[in-house]
């Protein structure tokens, strides 16, 4: 098994041949707890880094696997050029949802398997990711999940009774990506779990948390990054 090392690229052998390439930032002091970062359509860029660089100074392994290494890997996008940003929406309709949950729980067994990791390993994910975060934790024993404003969740919230960790979930109020009616279903299905939190923040639309993003918006970002800070304590260390 590879040493893990700051800010590096490693390559994890994936379930079915070949491997993929995933970022890794690690805190002054091991062994520690283990949080996955799940991209969102963009790809490992600069964002996800950086998201992966804040965690890992909080006292986790932070490791962003590259789920779109099937179609094009080490692929960085941005939400701010609009080809850039019509490729990213490709990327999503080519992407196999549950070929990416098995690179997932490939990246979680190399986890808990490494002399630097506690045993203990949570997620975080944003959009593609915020949905993938918590489809992992049905299909899963992961230890911990934050979703950040994850599209789709409906669609598998008729196997929540699967989820037995810890859940804290990001919605967007004015989410162009889930609709009032899609939030009022989450939030009714979550509401007599007590191992499950949502927090809805007013006026913000989709990816608020994204830095330099179209619709960042750092009074919500602020809020939820600290929410989540507190979460991922409580939950992994």
């Amino acid at each position: 098994m590879s040493d893990l090392q700051s800010a590096s690229q490693i390559q994890i052998p994936a379930f079915d041949g070949g491997a993929f390439s995933a970022y890794v930032a690690m805190p002054d002091i091991t062994p520690a707890p283990a949080v996955i970062m799940i991209q969102e359509i963009f790809g490992i860029n600069k964002e996800m880094r950086d998201k992966c660089d804040e965690i890992a100074r909080q006292g986790y392994i932070a490791i962003a696997p590259d789920l779109f290494w099937r179609i094009e890997p080490g692929i960085e996008l941005l939400d701010s050029d609009e080809a850039q940003l019509r490729r990213a929406f490709e990327l999503f309709d080519e992407f196999d949802v549950q070929i990416g949950l098995e690179d997932l729980k490939t990246t979680m067994g190399y986890l808990r398997n490494h002399k630097e990791c506690s045993g203990k390993v949570g997620s975080v994910g944003y959009c593609l990711g915020g949905f993938l975060a918590v489809a992992l934790s049905v299909e899963s024993d992961i230890d911990a999940t934050v979703s950040y404003y994850g599209v789709n969740i409906p669609s598998i919230l008729e196997h929540i009774s699967h989820m037995k960790n810890p859940m804290l979930l990001h919605i967007a109020e004015e989410d162009e990506f889930v609709p009032p009616e899609d939030q009022q279903k989450i939030v009714e299905a979550f509401s007599d779990k007590n191992h499950i939190e949502t927090h809805i923040y007013e006026g913000q639309n989709h990816a608020f948390a994204r830095g330099g993003g179209m619709h960042y918006n750092e009074e919500a970002a602020t809020l939820a990054n600290k929410r989540t800070k507190e979460f991922l304590s409580k939950s992994l260390k």
